[in-house]
């Protein structure tokens, strides 16, 4: 359990916190901004240890009750957390603090001054093994910054998400370049599965899965733009062409994403769609309950409870089964490429 040996001493702080003799406590500032969280900060410098307690901590959740999704707006009295910190030159290096010490795997921070807890400090998305000295990126930050400020007795977290680079980046590689074109081409072959059209926005760098996927399935690319292409496979010509594909951005820095798209044999054309968004108030509806998953969990009294986080419409199935139709005939499909491995 995290902050345990902490949490005493972070109580004790608390107290004074909140006294007339301190008035500028953090339970006078307000945590309504989700990007933005103000909370009560103790340093212990001689054991370089960092306790943040966060009250009035605000949350929404969509439960499931006797088969209806009910939006429920949740509060935490209090959250706190604790880490030890050491100094790299000028890089602050935060490890989480659980019961029996600090975990070995720390997250790095720039921007503060050496040696001084005090000041802004913005996460790098870069991890360090205390024991081996390793670092290795373990986030991507360049679509979010994430800064801690810490004064005597204050720490402030500040969310700011770029999600004009993440569309510029996801449109300037173009939809052609995506899982789901790996996937498809393997489906169209009769090789592999169908991924959901939704991929086609992964927004991750696939050019080594497309190459393999288009040796062994045998593709011939005839012509293309970033977002429809034209190609071979065997004896048979397909176009795929994305119709819609719109990403934003809900407040938690979760993506919702929507795509439209369209494969074609010149004969039959197979359409489909997938919506998949981050629950909200108007989401959460009991007649959008078969777009959810139901998960489950306990509450603190230990009292079961269910609620639904991601909604998710698409036809797949019909896709695939439309997919199926347009497919090369199994007679048809090409032999995968053959690799001579090196003697030993």
């Amino acid at each position: 359990m995290k902050y345990t040996l902490l949490t005493a001493v972070a109580f004790v702080f608390l107290i004074a916190a909140c006294s007339d003799d301190n008035p500028t406590s953090a339970n006078s500032v307000s945590n309504d901004d989700p990007l933005s969280r103000t909370g009560i900060l103790y340093v212990d410098e001689s054991q370089h240890l960092l306790v943040t307690t966060f009250n009035n901590v605000h949350g929404n959740r969509c439960d499931l009750e006797n088969e209806n999704l009910i939006w429920k707006t949740l509060q935490k009295d209090a959250v706190t957390d604790s880490s030890q910190y050491e100094f790299i030159g000028d890089t602050l290096v935060l490890y989480d603090y659980y019961e029996g010490g600090a975990d070995n795997y720390g997250k790095l921070y720039v921007g503060g001054t050496a040696g001084n807890i005090y000041g802004s400090w913005v996460y790098t998305g870069i991890g360090r093994n205390r024991k081996t000295g390793e670092q290795e990126r373990s986030t991507n930050t360049r679509y979010e910054t994430r800064t801690y400020t810490y004064s005597p007795g204050k720490v402030t977290i500040q969310v700011e998400y770029h999600m004009d680079l993440y569309v510029a980046d996801e449109q300037e590689r173009g939809y052609m370049e995506s899982s789901f074109m790996v996937e498809l081409y393997g489906y169209l072959a009769r090789r592999s599965h169908m991924d959901d059209v939704i991929y086609v926005m992964d927004n991750k760098d696939q050019a080594s899965s497309i190459a393999r996927s288009i040796e062994q399935n045998g593709v011939q690319i005839i012509e293309g733009t970033k977002t429809n292409q034209t190609f071979k496979i065997g004896d048979k010509t397909y176009t795929v062409t994305v119709k819609k594909a719109e990403t934003t951005l809900h407040y938690t820095g979760r993506t919702n994403r929507e795509v439209k798209l369209e494969v074609t044999d010149g004969t039959t054309t197979c359409s489909s769609y997938a919506i998949y968004k981050t629950v909200d108030e108007n989401l959460c509806k009991t007649e959008n309950l078969e777009y959810f998953t139901v998960y489950d969990d306990e509450d603190e009294d230990g009292n079961k409870l269910f609620y639904v986080s991601r909604y998710k419409n698409t036809d797949h199935e019909k896709f695939q089964e439309c997919l199926s139709g347009i497919a090369l005939p199994i007679t048809n499909v090409p032999a995968p490429s053959l690799v001579k491995k090196a003697n030993p």
